[in-house]
């Protein structure tokens, strides 16, 4: 549906929402504001800590822009943050960090400090450390990142005159063979030292100030490797490569330093070398300033200019109380955009708060990438920290980790796409759109490259994105062929998500308002690679391009990773579904005539969901032919995808939530895994959307609540299947909580479909047409509703009715 037909076919305000005898009832009048101011709210969550930490793992994350962000703690008298990028890849397609920070004062309030305060301000995005020694020395250490440039800002005060000591620290002053997981080489978890060509960081330590950087050596990119094994030479023009010619790092500067020297060091998991200054004269106020670049340039001694200079217009007070208010327009605007408050009146030891304020503080993680031009990854995202094997920490395989610096992370540099697009999706409701973008956009850029798949492979038009992708749009060395799929069987003739990303991007459009014409590409491409490969493959098979009743025959497929072999599984089958749907309802302005066309003519070739019986019940099924015995990974929910994200089945759609209900009823025995609540999973968005409420507030609270934290910081969630932090679990909450509250439809808003009674609430979340809606449940009483279109016009809403809530 287009605007215009939206503007007609929008309901009356909210005066037709009708209780229907549900728990929730109409009361109040509508209201736009929260009763207490939104900045005091969002304060509420702020993490505070009265002890200093025992290592990074214990870390405050600071927020920034553009894929800039810090690991902040302080240890042993000392502050310390790593600094992150989120495109500063190295020759071997690895994300580094790029180095770590040590701050230090003389005389040390930090040092055996009888009174300690680390906080982090989110309404602001500013950590402070307040710290007092036994004899009334106090030192006030602020951080800020700034919101236009990629600059990390401290200023320190003290109550007596004091040295500001500051060390660059880095494990990559040398070539060492840490244990780095790393799928673009043979073995991926024990690389041969003689196969990696990653250069040393390079440190130029003048008297004032400081200057790193790492600058990739493009005779040694990993992505020959890739171009040689997958046979992809004559295809290689179409490779987008972020990482040649590629430059990061920074330059440290401050007031009054001078440089004291360098010396060897053991940190953390690592073993490298610091470089000290110290300010020339004792101080009661101190800055310093770090500004970092990350560049794909040619020449080394622009770059160098270019960070200097940026570095030396933050040295001004003036110029660093600029940034500050910068800083709190911005993030402002954030949290204005959406926000959920549950039980806000309860605090920190009542579960329903704790989920309310860890969705915020996850959801504040994210807005690192804002401006971003990479999606972060899906372990770890910028967050990541030392592998030291902590209590209560286990990897998925229950073995220690291995030490290693930060650098390192599980599944190392894999962009998994079921896990990926958990990153993305969160920016639908709560309006961060711009969050989206580098998930699309990733995606968008790499298509040629697909396409070139397809047509080098099987000779055919259509874009072939596998699942276990590299930085560079090819599927990574350890899991590629020569051929086309993938060499592991779960992933052999897996290609699902890259449907999902094209519905991604339409629903990016109908929520935002924003034109799809950047992803058009995207999306014809991947819906031609079903329809072009898979009538080749049935007409060499029998014959004929179609089965006997004209559709699509999608034969040899997985089922995500759940059965291989399969045909018309059901996740590609909603989604090819959907995309054209989703195309055609687009306006005519928007659509070129020709793929408008070949989108109509596909349109009633395109398989149907199927169902079966089990336990007496209709339920759908996986696929529509699949081998029952031939599990591969039993923690695989694609009858799901039917509710989510395709939302063929479920509250507010044509189909209801009958059959997808059954289907959960009736899990076998040895798929019971598929209900878990870790990592990727997304069951808390299929029991919302399905209005089984006791079942997404169980799964919800195991997701969000401290219950399973296992790091200081409670959105650092993990270990799952994956990391910490581990965003695809963070992603799958945030949606969860998303669809427990509203469930948008075609014209009309489900409200509460899978609310818990126990639970008050006030939300503002976004809607389709760049609408948004925000109400108040109280005392199990839905107040001060209001939901409205950007072009004023009001949704017709209503409670979900008894029938669909189980």
């Amino acid at each position: 549906m287009n605007r215009r037909q939206f503007s007609k076919a929008a309901g009356a305000f909210l005066g037709a929402l009708t209780a229907k005898q549900t728990w929730a009832t109409v009361h109040g009048a509508a209201s736009e504001d929260a009763p207490l101011p939104l900045v005091s709210r969002i304060r509420a969550y702020n993490p505070v800590w009265n002890s200093p930490s025992h290592s990074s793992l214990d870390s405050m994350p600071l927020s920034g822009s553009k894929g800039t962000a810090l690991n902040v703690w302080v240890q042993d008298g000392a502050l310390y943050f790593y600094i992150a990028r989120n495109d500063a890849y190295n020759e071997d397609g690895n994300l580094d960090k790029l180095g770590c920070i040590r701050l230090r004062l003389d005389p040390n309030p930090l040092a055996d400090a009888k009174v300690f305060r680390q906080q982090l301000d989110i309404y602001t995005s500013r950590i402070t450390v307040h710290a007092e020694d036994a004899i009334g020395q106090r030192c006030d250490i602020l951080l800020w990142l700034d919101v236009s440039d990629p600059v990390v800002l401290v200023e320190a005060r003290t109550s007596a005159a004091a040295h500001l000591e500051i060390a660059f620290m880095t494990w990559r002053d040398q070539l060492r063979n840490y244990a780095i997981d790393n799928w673009n080489f043979p073995g991926h978890k024990n690389v041969d030292p003689k196969l990696r060509h990653a250069t040393a960081d390079q440190v130029e330590a003048a008297a004032d100030g400081l200057l790193w950087f790492h600058r990739n050596d493009n005779s040694g990119l990993v992505v020959e490797r890739l171009i040689a094994k997958q046979k992809f030479e004559a295809k290689a023009d179409t490779i987008v490569d972020p990482s040649r010619d590629l430059i990061y790092g920074g330059m440290l500067r401050g007031s009054s330093l001078q440089h004291t020297g360098k010396e060897p060091l053991k940190f953390q998991q690592w073993e490298g070398t610091a470089w000290s200054y110290r300010s020339r004269n004792p101080s009661t106020t101190h800055h310093a300033t770090i500004a970092l670049a990350c560049e794909q340039a040619k020449d080394l001694d622009a770059w160098k200019h270019n960070v200097t200079a940026l570095a030396s217009r933050f040295e001004s007070s003036a110029a660093r109380q600029a940034s500050k208010r910068r800083a709190e327009q911005w993030w402002s605007e954030f949290w204005n955009r959406s926000y959920i408050f549950i039980n806000a009146n309860k605090g920190a030891d009542d579960i329903g708060w704790q989920v309310g304020r860890n969705y915020q503080l996850f959801r504040y993680m994210l807005a690192c990438n804002r401006g971003g031009n990479l999606p972060l990854k899906f372990n770890g995202g910028i967050f990541n920290v030392d592998t030291a094997n902590p209590a209560g920490y286990k990897s998925i395989s229950g073995a220690p980790s291995d030490a290693a610096p930060p650098d390192c992370r599980r599944w190392g540099n894999l962009f998994m796409a079921q896990n990926q697009r958990l990153v993305g999706w969160p920016g639908l409701l709560s309006g961060d759109f711009d969050l989206m973008t580098p998930s699309l956009d990733f995606y968008a850029e790499r298509v040629h490259t697909a396409a070139a798949r397809s047509q080098l492979y099987w000779q055919h038009n259509g874009a072939a994105f596998m699942e276990p992708l590299s930085l560079y749009g090819l599927p990574v060395e350890s899991l590629s062929t020569d051929h086309g799929p993938c060499s592991s069987k779960h992933l052999a003739w897996h290609f699902s998500i890259q449907i999902e990303f094209a519905w991604m991007a339409l629903e990016w459009a109908r929520y935002s308002g924003h034109e799809i014409k950047p992803y058009l590409t995207l999306i014809e491409s991947v819906v031609r690679f079903y329809d072009e490969h898979y009538r080749k493959e049935t007409k060499a098979r029998t014959g004929n391009e179609y089965g006997p009743d004209g559709k699509l025959v999608l034969f040899p497929m997985n089922c995500i990773e759940l059965y291989t072999n399969t045909t018309n599984p059901i996740e590609v089958v909603c989604g090819l579904r959907r995309v054209v749907e989703g195309v055609l309802a687009l306006p005519a302005s928007s659509v070129p005539a020709k793929m408008r066309a070949y989108f109509e003519q596909l349109q009633p070739h395109l398989p149907e969901v199927q169902t079966e019986e089990r336990d007496g019940k209709r339920v759908l099924k996986p696929a529509k032919d699949y081998d029952p015995a031939g599990i591969n990974n039993a923690t695989e929910f694609p009858e799901g995808y039917a509710v989510w994200p395709y939302r063929m089945y479920g509250v507010g759609t044509k189909n209801g939530s009958v059959e997808a209900n059954n289907t959960w009823d009736t899990m076998p025995e040895k798929r019971q895994r598929a209900l878990g609540f870790m990592s990727w999973q997304c069951t808390p968005i299929y029991a919302a959307l399905m209005g089984r409420h006791d079942d997404a507030m169980r799964l919800i609270t195991e997701k969000l609540s401290d219950k399973n934290a296992s790091a200081r910081f409670p959105a650092f969630f993990g270990p799952g299947f994956d990391w910490i932090p581990d965003h695809n679990w963070g992603g799958s909450s945030m949606i969860g909580l998303h669809s427990m509250l509203i469930a948008p439809a075609e014209n009309d808003v489900y409200l509460l479909p899978a609310w818990p009674r126990e639970w008050d609430v006030e939300f503002k979340l976004h809607l389709p047409h760049n609408g948004t809606m925000q109400a108040t449940v109280a005392d199990g009483k839905l107040a001060k509703v209001k939901a409205v279109s950007a072009s004023g016009g009001h949704y017709a809403a209503q409670l979900v009715p008894p029938a669909e809530q189980s």
